[in-house]
């Protein structure tokens, strides 16, 4: 790892190989980084003695470049919004490493996808169809070549303030009317950049 993306990690948790995963698990964050930066390692020992080790960190690594660039896609429709990138658990092509440019992340061969969560304030949604907006930037995504999933939520202004992925992930089907206008819309965009599902 240290090899591959010249810093140092420090090693969370590692689980052996077994009969339903035939490769050992470690967990790590960057030293320099936060531990909220945990990604996940895959270690495959081969038999002759060599090995093979996948991982997912460039996620973590490109998350701030993705984002500046779908900011922008986002602001270009609503002018107040919070949003989060993430690219799931587990480990990402070999192929992408420190040096890898966003350009450079799309092939129809390979899973590397997003999932965009989009909070946009009542009030800047006035006016603006939501599967419109979701069009939009899954044109935009897919002129950049851009894989994934995009959800936007309408908060309500009372509750933008505190809305946050931590608190999405604590509101249920009983309490999500006090923080949303009503339940969020999605567009997925596939691995062909085209448009598979919209709700």
């Amino acid at each position: 790892m240290q090899e591959k993306y010249g810093e140092e990690f420090v090693p969370v948790s590692f689980s052996g190989s077994s009969f339903a995963y035939p490769y050992n698990q470690m967990y790590l964050y960057p030293k320099n980084g936060a531990k909220s930066d945990r990604f996940e390692a895959r270690i495959v020992i081969n038999k002759d003695g060599t090995y093979n080790i996948s991982d997912g960190y460039f996620g973590i690594l490109i998350a701030p470049e993705y984002a500046k660039v779908v900011s922008g896609f986002i602001g270009e429709i609503y002018k107040d919004f919070k949003f989060s990138v993430d690219f799931g658990e587990g480990v990402l092509p070999d192929r992408l490493n420190k040096n890898t440019k966003l350009e450079e992340t799309y092939s129809e061969n390979e899973y590397f996808k997003a999932q965009i969560t989009v909070f946009v304030k009542e009030d800047s949604a006035n006016g603006i169809d939501t599967m419109d907006s979701l069009k939009k930037i899954a044109g935009k995504m897919i002129e950049k070549k851009l894989v994934g999933n995009v959800m936007i939520y309408i908060v309500k202004n009372g509750m933008f303030d505190s809305i946050t992925m931590e608190t999405l992930n604590e509101v249920n089907s009983i309490n999500k009317g006090e923080y949303f206008l009503y339940d969020y819309k999605i567009i997925m965009i596939g691995k062909d950049l085209k448009v598979f599902h919209m709700e």
